[in-house]
């Protein structure tokens, strides 16, 4: 299971639609809250944030054991250092979420070597 923490359907739907082509149970919140909720649940494979909606209480308890990314406003440059500054490699504008998402989600669910 891959969470998405994404209030916008213009961002989900695609989103959605690049883990259905693969064959990736995913689930999209709203909310920083349920993104915690989700992450009790022992399927959780990865978990992709819009920056916005990133809390500092989600932040400090995001797992280190499974991979995170995170994408936002390119004009937030703040946010992105802060992502990076919190362990996040992957971290991309907005404009760019179509492009490295798929690549990103074929790496987290590709079986073990």
């Amino acid at each position: 299971m891959i969470v998405v923490l994404e209030d916008n359907v213009m961002f989900s739907l695609p989103l959605m639609a690049a883990g259905k082509v693969r064959g990736v149970a995913m689930t999209v919140v709203a909310t920083a809250e349920e993104v915690l909720a989700a992450m009790k649940r022992d399927d959780i494979r990865a978990v992709l944030l819009d920056m916005r909606l990133a809390t500092t209480e989600l932040m400090s308890r995001l797992p280190t054991d499974i991979p995170v990314a995170a994408f936002g406003p390119h004009v937030e440059g703040q946010m992105f250092l802060e992502m990076r500054r919190q362990g996040i490699r992957e971290v991309w504008p907005n404009s760019k979420l179509q492009e490295k998402f798929p690549r990103w989600l074929d790496e987290v669910v590709r079986p073990p070597d």
